[in-house]
Parts: structure tokens; sequence; C-alpha cells
């Protein structure tokens, strides 16, 4: 709900009891501190809801979604990469997008930067494709701010 909706439904309620005066001024201070604060919706965009809507999509996928023996999303492996998009801000997510893997893993990949990060449950590993040469790391310890950082840096 946007805040021009929740404000909306806030003045509707107050039509009600209008005649509480001091009731009303309370909601109306409420009401012009969720206006200036600064939303979720501001820092988390485009970027994050269509990450988002992609991951609830993948979680759909059974066992052999690719006709063969392909692993749906492991469930650790959806909350490692929720824990990343909670920490991020869309400017971190813009240009990147994400794939399942056959094994069950997150894909985080960048076209435009030929590169991608690969999400597992205790660890991730990444790939940069630099002068026609692959290059990266695997087995990094989990943890979204070292995801996070990894993006950056790629």
């Amino acid at each position: 709900m946007t805040a021009i909706e929740l404000n909306a439904q806030l003045l509707r309620q107050i039509s009600y009891i209008a005649d509480n005066e001091s009731y009303l001024q309370k909601t109306l201070d409420f009401i012009n501190k969720l206006t200036k604060s600064k939303s979720i919706a501001s820092v988390r965009g485009a970027e994050y809801t269509k990450l988002l809507e992609r991951l609830s999509d993948f979680q759909e996928y059974e066992k052999g979604w690719d006709g063969e023996d392909a692993l749906p999303l492991n469930s650790q492996v959806v909350k490692n990469f929720k824990k990343i998009l909670q920490k991020s801000v869309d400017s971190d997510l813009y240009g990147w997008t994400i794939y399942p893997a056959a094994n069950g893993t997150l894909l985080i990949q960048n076209k435009g930067r030929k590169s991608g990060i690969n999400i597992g449950v205790n660890g991730f590993s990444y790939y940069i494709i630099k002068d026609g040469e692959v290059q990266g790391e695997n087995n990094l310890k989990f943890s979204p701010a070292a995801v996070l950082e990894t993006m950056k840096r790629i």
C-alpha cells in the first residue's frame, strides 16, 4: 500500500470520528510523519520488485523443471537471496537478474558486466569474463554484505 493510499484510508476513517478533535490532531500528525518519512518503496523500487517477482516464480519450480533432473530452489538459498534483497537498495540491483540453477542454487547474473554470482546454502561464488578469460572465486562464505560488496566490485 502506498503512502497516498494509506492516507486516503486513514482520512476516510477520520471522517467518522471528526467530532473528537484530540484524536483527529494525533492522526493528522501521524499522517504528516508518514508522508515526510522515506518509505521502503522509494529505496526499493523496480529492480527490487522485479527480482522478488522472479524469485517467487522460480520457487514454484518442481524437481525436473528443466526437463531433466534439475532440483527446485533450496529453501535456504531462497532465504539467503531474500536477505541480500533486504540489505540492498535499488541501485545495488540495477542490471542484475536471477536464474535458477539445476543444482537448487540461484544465479545472479549481470550480462552487461559479463559476470555472475551463484548463491548456495552456506556460500557463494562469482565469475567475471574479462578479456576473454573467466576470473572469479569459489567457496566464499555467505553473508548478504559479502555478496552485495561483490556485486558492487563487479
